[in-house]
C-alpha cells in the first residue's frame, strides 16, 4: 500500500532523461529539488508552475540539487530566469566541480550532454538538516554515482528522497575501478549506509516512488556486487548508457557519421582506447547492436532513430 505524501510535498515524475522532482509547500515560499534536463525545461517550467498555482500562485525561492549531473543540473539557470530571486543550494562537495564547469568527471559534453552553467547561492553539507514543508529533512552523503551527492530523509515522515542512489530497480551508473577505484567501493558504502534508516516510501531520481525500501536495496545491491566482478561488465554499461542517452535527448543520429562521433566523444573515444581496442567503426557498430538489443532504438533510412 502507498504512502500517502502530506499536502507540503508534491513529486512530479518525469522519465529517464530528466529527472524527478520534488516541490515543498511552506508558509510563504515553495523550494524544488532537482531540474531536469535542460531541452526539456519547456516541461519543467510547466510541471512546477503548475504545482505553484496549485498552491496559490506560491513564489518559488529554492532549488536544492542533490546532485550535478545533466539530468538534475538542467533546469537551474531557466527556472531561476523564470523565478526571479529563487536561490540555489548545491552539496558542498560539489563545488570544486561547478567551479572547474564541464571537466569529464561533470560528465557533460566528455559524454555528449549539456547543461547550462549556473550560479549557486547556498551549499548543504552530509550531516546538515534541512526544513522543507515544515517537516526536518536530514542531508546523507551517497558517494559513489556521484562522489559529491547527498540524498535527503525525514525520519519523521519516513520518507527518502534517493536521487540517483537507489532506484527501485537499480541505481546510478558508476565508473569501472581501471578508470576510478573510489566509486564502486563508496556505492557499497553508500547502500550501508542507507540500509540503517527507516524508510517507508522512497522518492527516487527516476521512476515511480516506491515502498519497498529493502527489496530495492538488496537488489541494487546484488547488482553492484555483479559489476564488482567483472569491470567490463561496469565498462559496457557506462558507453552503452551514455550512447543510448545521447541518442535519446538528440531523438537521431546518421549511422554514417557515428564512426566521427565515436571518436569526437570524450567517453566513447577514451573508454574504446582503453578497453575495447576497436576501429572508429566496429565500436559505433556495436554501440548501434546494443541499442536495438535493448530496444531503445531503430534503423530507418540511414539514420538511428530513438524510441
Amino acid at each position: 500500500m502507498m504512502v500517502k505524501l502530506p499536502d507540503t510535498i508534491r513529486f512530479i515524475e518525469r522519465d529517464w532523461l530528466a529527472a524527478n522532482h520534488v516541490m515543498f509547500r511552506d508558509t510563504d515560499a515553495a523550494t524544488l529539488v532537482d531540474t531536469g534536463y535542460g531541452k526539456f525545461n519547456h516541461v519543467t517550467l510547466e510541471k512546477v508552475g503548475e504545482v505553484l498555482s496549485d498552491w496559490g500562485d506560491l513564489p518559488l525561492e529554492r532549488i536544492i540539487n542533490t546532485h550535478i549531473h545533466s539530468d538534475h543540473i538542467g533546469g537551474n539557470a531557466a527556472l531561476q530566469r523564470a523565478h526571479p530571486g529563487c536561490s540555489i543550494t548545491i552539496p558542498l562537495d560539489e563545488q570544486p566541480a561547478l567551479v572547474n564547469w564541464d571537466a569529464s568527471d561533470q560528465m557533460l559534453s566528455y559524454a555528449d550532454q549539456e547543461a547550462e552553467r549556473f550560479a549557486w547561492d547556498a551549499v548543504i553539507a552530509a550531516g546538515e538538516t534541512v526544513s522543507l514543508g515544515g517537516e526536518a529533512w536530514e542531508a546523507i552523503a551517497t558517494p559513489g554515482h556521484d562522489m559529491g551527492s547527498l540524498v535527503l530523509y525525514s525520519p519523521k515522515l519516513r520518507v527518502l528522497i534517493s536521487a540517483d542512489a537507489l532506484w527501485e530497480n537499480g541505481f546510478g551508473f558508476v565508473v569501472p575501478r581501471a578508470i576510478d577505484p573510489r566509486p564502486l567501493a563508496a556505492q557499497r558504502a553508500t547502500f550501508k549506509r542507507l540500509a540503517e534508516l527507516d524508510v517507508a516510501l522512497v522518492i527516487p531520481g527516476h521512476g515511480p516512488m516506491f515502498t519497498d525500501f529493502s527489496g530495492a536495496l538488496k537488489h541494487a545491491s546484488d547488482k553492484l556486487e555483479a559489476f564488482a566482478a567483472d569491470d567490463m561488465r561496469i565498462v559496457r554499461n557506462v558507453v552503452k548508457g551514455m550512447f543510448i542517452y545521447s541518442l535519446m535527448w538528440r531523438e537521431q543520429m546518421l549511422l554514417a557519421d557515428l564512426p566521427n562521433y565515436v571518436n569526437r566523444i570524450g567517453v566513447h573515444r577514451d573508454y574504446n582506447a582503453q578497453f575495447f581496442k576497436m576501429s572508429d567503426e566496429a565500436f559505433a557498430d556495436w554501440l548501434v547492436a546494443e541499442a536495438l538489443r535493448a530496444g531503445k532504438a531503430r534503423v530507418d533510412g540511414g539514420r538511428l532513430i530513438a524510441l
